[in-house]
């Protein structure tokens, strides 16, 4: 009821204007309905919003050129959000391929949905590339991450983002009060993050900038900068500079969750420690990592609702993994799970490098063939595999189990290829 009393409320004003603006129509209409015998009953408004709301997003989109009080509901937050939609199925999968046409050099992206003949559960063993999501201001962008359906697209320091249910691309203003970004120097680096702030409902765009500052080995002190941009806002929108407490260099990728996202990061060199930006707050916070972690090898994952660090660099040598979970932020309190990979999956391991790209909803490590390098100025190049079969693992850190998923009916033959993110959220939100 709170719903429709929303959506009642958005749409009194546009109403009350239309009104004022449609009382030719209104005659017409009176005239016409004179002429006939039997009048054609309305249709609730509630029962309007209930079936609109049961439309696949296609549909939707289309719907918005009925009426402009039709593309006002539509496009409105109050509907978009009951909207956002967890699919009950399986996720979606992002790849992209890189290949020579005509001597010119073609970047996809494609989408692919859950094999039916698979089971998601217990025995998923392969997906099927069925939607190409290339679009030219793509071109010469490469893709970062997506979060809720919305990807984000970088060629530093530019950042674009796309919403994979409604197709709309924004590109994001250039954040020119940057003192670091202006520098033409080769050590800084670039991240972009996209989150969600539960508390104000908003989506928000961080960009962290760092490079290494005065000193050398343990004295190296860093440079880091903390930007904030919020989704759907106006055009005069910007970003909006956060104070930093501590300079770092962030270390490894980052992990969305619960309205916070993790890092690792070097405040001294060799001294790591877990980051967390809070997207309500827009506070940040610091915890000492574990003291023999490797942190070359080791990425923040979800476990169970809490922040872990999974650390694999014996995966290859040895087939062993280490987990380190956060029980305590305020204790800084971890504990360690070691994990072992059967010794008939060896052969898996030890054939191939193998990076972190998160955590699926059952718990499962997403493990892709590694093929991504950065140049001394952290571009990203990625580089060819030795097959143009599309797969990715998925590792079970309760059963200790790996298994191999397969990616089908590629339309295009190339060994440069990604796996680069799984979603399971269609986000009908107007950019």
């Amino acid at each position: 009821m709170g719903f429709i009393k929303a959506c009642r409320h958005h749409l009194a004003r546009e109403s009350k204007r239309m009104k004022r603006k449609s009382m030719v129509i209104k005659r017409r209409r009176r005239r016409d309905m004179c002429k006939s015998h039997k009048l054609m009953p309305e249709i609730p408004f509630d029962l309007v919003i209930e079936i609109l709301a049961r439309l696949p997003a296609k549909s939707l989109m289309r719907f918005k050129s009925v009426s402009k009080v039709w593309s006002s509901l539509i496009c409105s937050r109050t509907f978009t959000n009951r909207l956002i939609r967890v699919t009950s199925s399986a996720p979606r999968l992002y790849v992209t391929l890189s290949f020579l046409e005509n001597s010119d050099r073609k970047t996809k992206l494609l989408s692919s949905s859950f094999s039916p003949s698979s089971d998601i559960t217990t025995t998923m063993s392969s997906f099927v590339i069925d939607q190409d999501l290339t679009i030219p201001a793509m071109k010469g962008y490469y893709f970062s991450h997506v979060f809720r359906g919305l990807m984000c697209f970088v060629k530093e320091p530019g950042v674009q983002i796309y919403n994979t249910t409604t197709k709309q691309l924004v590109v994001l203003p250039d954040i020119e009060e940057s003192n670091i970004l202006v520098e033409d120097h080769m050590n800084k680096r670039i991240m972009y993050c996209i989150g969600h702030d539960p508390v104000h409902d908003q989506y928000k765009v961080v960009c962290i900038v760092a490079r290494p500052g005065e000193g050398f080995g343990e004295l190296r002190m860093w440079l880091t900068e903390y930007w904030v941009f919020i989704l759907e806002g106006n055009e005069s929108s910007r970003w909006r500079k956060i104070a930093c407490p501590s300079p770092h260099l962030p270390i490894t990728g980052i992990l969305n969750t619960n309205g916070c996202m993790h890092y690792v990061a070097w405040i001294r060199v060799l001294d790591p420690m877990l980051v967390s930006f809070d997207f309500s707050s827009e506070e940040i916070s610091m915890l000492q990592a574990p003291k023999d972690i490797r942190w070359f090898k080791s990425d923040p994952i979800e476990y169970y609702g809490r922040v872990a660090l999974l650390d694999h660099f014996g995966l290859g040598r040895e087939g062993t993994m280490n987990l380190w979970v956060m029980e305590d932020g305020e204790k800084n309190m971890w504990s360690k799970k070691t994990l072992v990979v059967h010794p008939s999956q060896m052969d898996i391991v030890n054939s191939i490098s193998l990076r972190v790209e998160g955590t699926t909803r059952n718990n499962e490590v997403i493990l892709v063939p590694q093929n991504k390098n950065y140049t001394q100025t952290d571009q990203v190049i990625v580089e060819s595999h030795d097959t143009s079969l599309l797969y990715f693992f998925l590792y079970d850190l309760q059963k200790n189990l790996m298994r191999k998923v397969e990616i089908k009916e590629t339309p295009y033959q190339t060994t440069v290829w990604d796996v680069v993110g799984l979603d399971d959220v269609e986000n009908f939100m107007y950019l």
